[in-house]
């Protein structure tokens, strides 16, 4: 695995020169509209100094929009609206979610309007942001009685890898159930992460988000790829013990594929120093955001 560490946006946005590296902007989905123009800013001036930067944070897609766009494009077969119009909804079943969050559906399965509309009531009163929630068209399919998959491949740059997937009873398929899935699909998550099997039937839904560097999780309807996020921050552990060794020799190998991607970022020359230096517009921000902390009330 090449060398590298964390630089937390804040840090970013303070600094006016950066080491000579590859920069991977993540977790866009959490940036408000002042981190993503300051963080679209410094990408441009990194590519500007001839760095790499992966992931442009100026076209970054909020998942409402990914999920639309992938729709309207022809990648999905599955739609989305917002709450205002739920009048416009005709399919079902659906389920509300989260846009900004990665907790996954709120509740179970709606299959009428007035389902949805009760559904939608109980989320205001919970609390959940009228703007953050999204109603999304159920699209998934058992592999057997019983048990879901859910799917995943990650982007890095050009470079495509499989990863494990996560197998559950319900229809969610969040977190996964150990050893649910049995030794033939285990032995067949193997062969597909070792051939890239979904590789470039999943590329064309990076290619609609403009994402160079994240993981797509999906799954396979009728024989039909179904896209269900895109995370710039995924989870990258490793799974060391399972009661199937295969699954375990499935992390490695993915882990492996991950670590050779990240190494092919890496440039034979970079500059020593990028300046990113736009301090009008960072001090701006900065007083912005941090203001609060330097008012006093008055004497």
């Amino acid at each position: 695995m090449p060398a590298w560490n964390v630089m937390s946006y804040d840090a970013l946005f303070r600094s006016f020169s950066l080491q000579g590296a590859v920069y991977i902007f993540t977790d866009l989905d959490r940036l408000n509209f002042w981190d993503l123009e300051l963080a679209a800013r410094h990408y441009r001036n990194i590519r500007k100094a001839g760095a790499p930067a992966l992931n442009d944070p100026a076209r970054f897609k909020p998942r409402f929009d990914l999920l639309n766009d992938l729709f309207e494009s022809g990648v999905n077969s599955f739609r989305v609206w917002r709450p205002k119009d739920r009048h416009l909804v005709d399919r079902f079943p659906v389920f509300l979610r989260t846009e900004r969050a990665h907790r996954g559906p709120l509740g179970d399965l709606l299959h009428t309007p007035d389902e949805l509309a009760a559904a939608l009531a109980a989320a205001e009163v919970e609390g959940f942001p009228y703007t953050d929630l999204m109603i999304v068209e159920y699209k998934a399919a058992p592999l057997r009685e019983g048990l879901y998959r859910k799917l995943a491949i990650q982007r890095i740059g050009e470079r495509m890898v499989q990863w494990p997937s996560v197998h559950e009873g319900g229809w969610k398929a969040k977190s996964g159930t150990l050893g649910v899935a049995g030794q033939e699909l285990y032995d067949e998550e193997l062969r597909s992460i070792r051939d890239g099997a979904y590789s470039e039937a999943v590329r064309p839904a990076f290619d609609v988000a403009e994402i160079d560097y994240g993981r797509a999780d999906f799954t396979t309807v009728d024989g039909r790829l179904e896209i269900y996020e895109i995370n710039t921050n995924p989870t990258i552990g490793r799974v060391r013990e399972h009661p199937f060794p295969v699954r375990v020799e499935s992390s490695r190998l993915a882990h492996e594929q991950f670590a050779a991607a990240l190494a092919a970022l890496i440039p034979a020359e970079l500059p020593k120093k990028i300046g990113i230096g736009d301090p009008i517009l960072t001090a701006q921000r900065n007083r912005d955001l941090y203001g609060f902390v330097r008012t006093r009330r008055p004497r």
